[in-house]
């Protein structure tokens, strides 16, 4: 028997892979790009893969094309050992070592990467300390996910969970409060304070949050809407919260 392969995460797209060499704690096995693409903006990846002594590998367009087809990849895919995640409670030290006053997301039965991809993104650019994601039930860290979070996914650290339920439980003995995002939640996100440390839960693209979780839930929150549409998918609702909550911090300095 031959030795079996590592398990590797592509990363497609110039921002994406820019991200991942800089700030990421995972390995680069190399670089592929397509022949005739250096420019201006792929040269600093260049620059960093020399530096750091990563493998670059040309291929003519033709057979980058075929190899690396429907992804948006700019010219450019690093070969990256997978994304490391954290322990529950790895990712509650991490929290409060950045801050008094931390929130993390929870999410719950989100499936699509595309939406994954662009809670993640949303959420470290509004200064969120992390999300918890459960092992089942949830779309996998993948290539997508990577690209839709504009390389977001290599900074904002995630943990796994086999349990949301026990996770919540967990959290709250953290000093947690747990806060649900919901279309009948008790108060608007505008009218709530987030002052303590929070768990955010945001639920699926279709049914929201399980009731379980729901149940779990010390607060819930609904986003007010003026408009004729009803509701907004998780991407769209979680960066409205992440930017209120990064209002109220703003506003209110810990």
């Amino acid at each position: 028997m031959g030795m079996r392969e590592k398990p590797e995460s592509l990363v497609y797209g110039i921002n994406p892979v820019l991200q991942a060499l800089r700030f990421s704690q995972r390995a680069c096995r190399k670089l592929v790009v397509e022949q005739g693409r250096p420019g201006p903006r792929i040269r600093p990846i260049l620059d960093l893969a020399r530096q750091n002594g990563i493998r670059v590998e040309t291929l003519p367009r033709a057979v980058f094309g075929k190899k690396y087809a429907d992804r948006t990849h700019q010219g450019i895919v690093g070969h990256f050992s997978p994304k490391q995640t954290l322990s529950l409670d790895e990712l509650i030290r991490h929290a409060f070592g950045q801050t008094p006053q931390p929130t993390l997301v929870v999410l719950d039965c989100i499936q699509d990467p595309q939406n994954m991809g662009a809670v993640i993104r949303s959420a470290e650019a509004q200064g969120i300390q992390g999300i918890v994601l459960p092992k089942n039930r949830s779309a996998p860290l993948n290539d997508t996910v990577a690209k839709c979070s504009a390389g977001a996914i290599e900074t904002l650290p995630i943990a796994t969970v086999t349990n949301l339920s026990q996770a919540l439980k967990t959290l709250k003995s953290a000093g947690f409060w747990i806060v649900g995002v919901a279309m009948d939640g008790v108060k608007t996100c505008d009218d709530f304070s987030f002052d303590s440390p929070t768990a955010l839960v945001l639920g699926g693209e279709e049914k929201g949050i399980r009731p379980l979780l729901k149940r779990a839930c010390d607060f819930t929150v609904r986003i007010p809407m003026d408009g004729t549409v009803g509701s907004l998918n998780v991407a769209a609702a979680g960066a409205v919260l992440f930017y209120e909550i990064s209002r109220q911090k703003r506003r209110k300095p810990v």
